[in-house]
């Protein structure tokens, strides 16, 4: 793979955009490629804040203009995984910084695990743009599965005890990477058109900083609380800063109407508690599979605990979509208690747009 530097003026930065090519296997779903550029540029903003990190940079060209570039990276709990924190950058620091770069010729950089654990991320100094240090920190492993912290299976009145907040920091195999998540729907003749037409650059969450449909908020990896009453169940998920009820008594709709996370009742099962919901919203799920206005959702939460992990909150969901699916899709994941973490703040930034050269 071959490594554009592009840490020269502002001016040679198009040229390096303009001249890297869009590589098959992305085709035309991917909104960043697999050629790496590298500039040089001062820190404005350390936007350590989700959906996405992103640190702001102006980066200036040999007649003084700067040109404001945004790299950005995967949410801060991943980062906080790598060893980052809030504090790790600070504005006025002079960065050179190396990312895959954009499909649309904008000034944008994507960070990986491979750059920002790689040391690739360098502070200079701005005089004469030597080298300060590598940034390089200790990745931890936070939010890690306690299981000498005991959490009751049922409530008082006999019902499953799923109340407290739940993270996605279980080992590999057992957390919302695994099983019915990665299943490959089964799509009607329109689904998969659907499919065949998406382009990762019109996703809403990604061009507009849309809201997220129901189901794709269901299956986020970022954490969800759960608080149970006796007449409903609220969820609040770091995942767009959303908070959801659901109550228990099979109540109608107010209207006839769809909404984004539609119309849901819930109800306790045995050691289970099942939420239905329709009236929802179609729209994009994962990757490049949506939802008509169509779909039901049936949500399923139990607690599988174990020895090794502890208290774990296990999240089945089985999808039925007329016009989109041939047959159901089921999804879940497994998120393990954590006495103590706080959601990061939500500051979604919608892309820059292109260099004109």
């Amino acid at each position: 793979m071959k490594k554009l530097d592009c840490r020269k003026p502002a001016a040679m930065l198009g040229a390096c955009l303009a001249i890297a090519p869009v590589h098959a296997h992305h085709s035309a779903r991917a909104v960043f490629t697999d050629e790496d550029i590298e500039i040089e540029g001062l820190v404005t903003e350390f936007n350590f804040k989700n959906p996405h990190v992103n640190i702001m940079l102006n980066v200036t060209d040999e007649s003084g203009v700067a040109t404001h570039w945004m790299a950005s990276g995967p949410a801060p709990t991943i980062w906080r995984r790598w060893g980052w924190t809030p504090d790790t950058l600070q504005a006025g620091q002079y960065l050179r910084v190396s990312g895959k770069m954009s499909r649309t010729g904008a000034p944008m950089l994507l960070l990986d695990s491979e750059t920002v654990q790689g040391g690739e991320l360098v502070v200079l100094d701005p005089a004469d743009r030597s080298v300060v240090r590598a940034i390089r920190e200790t990745p931890e492993d936070s939010q890690q599965p306690d299981p000498e912290f005991y959490v009751p299976l049922t409530l008082n009145e006999g019902r499953p005890n799923l109340t407290g907040t739940w993270v996605n920091a279980l080992p590999r195999g057992m957390g919302s990477g695994d099983g019915p998540r990665l299943r490959r729907p089964a799509l009607t003749e329109a689904g998969e058109a659907v499919r065949e037409d998406y382009d990762a650059l019109d996703d809403p969450a990604f061009a507009q900083c849309a809201d997220a449909p129901l189901a794709r908020q269901l299956i986020s990896p970022l954490g969800v609380k759960l608080a149970q009453y006796e007449d409903r169940v609220v969820f609040d998920y770091e995942h767009g800063g959303v908070r959801r009820e659901v109550h228990l008594d099979g109540r109608d709709a107010v209207a006839d109407q769809h909404t984004l996370r539609g119309h849901s009742i819930a109800r306790y099962e045995d050691d289970a508690l099942i939420i239905e919901s329709n009236q929802l919203l179609g729209g994009l799920i994962l990757q490049s599979f949506s939802l008509s206005d169509e779909a039901t959702i049936i949500e399923t939460y139990r607690r599988t605990d174990s020895e090794e992990y502890g208290a774990v909150l296990q999240m089945s969901m089985v999808i039925n979509d007329p016009v989109f699916l041939t047959a159901p899709w089921e999804l879940g994941w497994r998120k393990n208690h954590v006495a103590r973490y706080d959601f990061d703040e939500v500051d979604c930034r919608v892309p820059l747009p292109p260099l004109r050269g």
